[in-house]
C-alpha cells in the first residue's frame, strides 16, 4: 500500500498550510462565507436545474441574487431598527435637554435614588449622589469618545472583513463542489471518514441555524408578551430589537429587558413591575441555555448535556466560532465510534457463532 506522506504530499501539504497563514487574519470571515456556501449549495442547484441555466454567467447572477436577498431579510429589518432608534434618541435628546434646564429635575432624581438606595441599607445624600452622578456621566462620555474613536480606526478592517465573506460566500456558492472534489481527497485521502465529516458538518450547520432561528423567535415571542404585559410602550418595537440581540453571544438580550425594568421603576415608580421584567429575563436567558443545546441535539445526534457542554467549553475556547467548532467536535467522536462499531460488528459475531 502506497503511503499517504510521500514528497509530493508533504509539498502540497505544506503549500497549504503557507495558504492558511497568509489568510489566518480573515479566518473567521474566509470560513462564515464557505459554510453558508456549503448550505445554499442545493438551492442554487434546484435554481439552475428548474429553469434550465446552462451559462456560468446565470451561476454568477443566481448566486448573487441569493445572497442579495438573505441580507436583504436580515439588513432590512435592522436599518429599520436603527431609524426608529435614531428618531427615539433624538427625542429622548430634547426631553433631557428640557429637563437639565430645571434644576429641579437633578434634585427629585437624585431624592428617588437616595431613598431607593437607603432600603437596601446604602447611604448616600442627595448631593453626593449629584456628584457621583457627575463623575459617572463624564466617564461614559470619555469612553463613548474612545470608543468611536476606536470604531472608526477598526472601520477599514471591518470592512475588508465584510467584503472578504461576501465574496468568499459567492464563489464557494459556484465553485464549493469543484474545490472540494479536488482538495479534500488530497488533504483527507480516506473516503469513510471524508464522507464521515461532510455529514457530521452539514447536520451541524443545518442544526445550528434552526436552533438560533427557532429560539431567536420564542424568546422575541415572551419578552414582547411580557413587555405588553407590564404596559411598557412599544412593545413590539422592543421585541423585534430582543429577536436581533438574541444572537449576540453573552449579552443577548439582556439590555432590552434591564432597559424595560428601568424605565418601570425610574420613570413610572414601579418597583414590583421592574422587579417582575427582571425575573422574566433570567427565565428568558434560562429558555436561551435549554431550548438551544435542545435543538440541535437532533441535528448533531448528542443529548442535551453533551451539546451544552461541546457549546461551552467550544465558545471558551474558540471564542463566537467555538459554537460551531464544539458541537462538529463531538459529533464526529459520535460518527467515528459509531463507524468503529459497524466495523468490528461483523468480527465479533463472527466469533461469538458457534462451529458447526
Amino acid at each position: 500500500m502506497r503511503s499517504f506522506f510521500t514528497r509530493e504530499t508533504v509539498f502540497f501539504l505544506c503549500i497549504v498550510l503557507l495558504c492558511f497563514y497568509v489568510l489566518y487574519p480573515y479566518l473567521l470571515p474566509f470560513i462564515f462565507g464557505i459554510s453558508l456556501a456549503y448550505l445554499y449549495e442545493p438551492l442554487h442547484e434546484k435554481i439552475m436545474v428548474y429553469f434550465k441555466f446552462k451559462k456560468s454567467i446565470w451561476n454568477w447572477f443566481v448566486a448573487v441574487f441569493l445572497v442579495f436577498i438573505t441580507l436583504t431579510a436580515i439588513i432590512g429589518p435592522i436599518l429599520s431598527l436603527i431609524s426608529t432608534g435614531i428618531q427615539e434618541l433624538v427625542s429622548l435628546l430634547n426631553l433631557l435637554d428640557t429637563e437639565l434646564k430645571n434644576p429641579m429635575f437633578f434634585n427629585e432624581l437624585s431624592k428617588n435614588i437616595s431613598l431607593f438606595l437607603d432600603k437596601f441599607s446604602i447611604h448616600y445624600s442627595a448631593e453626593e449622589i449629584i456628584v457621583k452622578g457627575t463623575e459617572m456621566l463624564k466617564k461614559i462620555v470619555t469612553f463613548a469618545a474612545s470608543g468611536a474613536g476606536t470604531a472608526l480606526s477598526a472601520t477599514p478592517a471591518f470592512i475588508i472583513k465584510i467584503t472578504v465573506f461576501l465574496l468568499t460566500w459567492v464563489f464557494f456558492l459556484i465553485h464549493g463542489k469543484d474545490y472540494r472534489n479536488y482538495l479534500l481527497p488530497k488533504l483527507l485521502p480516506w473516503d469513510k471518514e471524508r464522507e464521515m465529516i461532510s455529514k457530521t458538518i452539514s447536520s451541524i450547520l443545518k442544526a445550528l441555524i434552526v436552533a438560533n432561528v427557532l429560539v431567536s423567535c420564542i424568546q422575541a415571542i415572551i419578552i414582547t408578551s411580557v413587555l405588553a404585559m407590564f404596559g411598557i410602550p412599544r412593545f413590539a418595537l422592543m421585541g423585534i430589537i430582543a429577536f436581533f440581540a438574541s444572537f449576540i453571544p453573552v449579552i443577548g438580550t439582556a439590555p432590552v429587558m434591564l432597559g424595560a425594568a428601568a424605565w418601570c421603576y425610574f420613570n413610572q415608580g414601579r418597583l414590583g413591575a421592574a422587579i417582575g421584567i427582571i425575573i422574566c429575563a433570567a427565565l428568558v436567558s434560562l429558555v436561551d441555555n435549554i431550548l438551544r443545546p435542545y435543538f440541535m441535539k437532533g441535528g448533531a445526534d448528542l443529548n442535551f448535556f453533551w451539546i451544552f457542554l461541546a457549546i461551552v467549553g467550544g465558545m471558551s475556547q474558540f471564542g463566537v466560532s467555538g459554537a460551531v467548532l464544539g458541537p462538529v467536535c463531538f459529533a464526529l467522536f459520535v460518527a467515528a465510534v459509531r463507524a468503529n462499531e459497524e466495523i468490528h460488528q461483523p468480527v465479533i459475531e463472527q466469533e461469538e457463532a458457534p462451529n458447526p
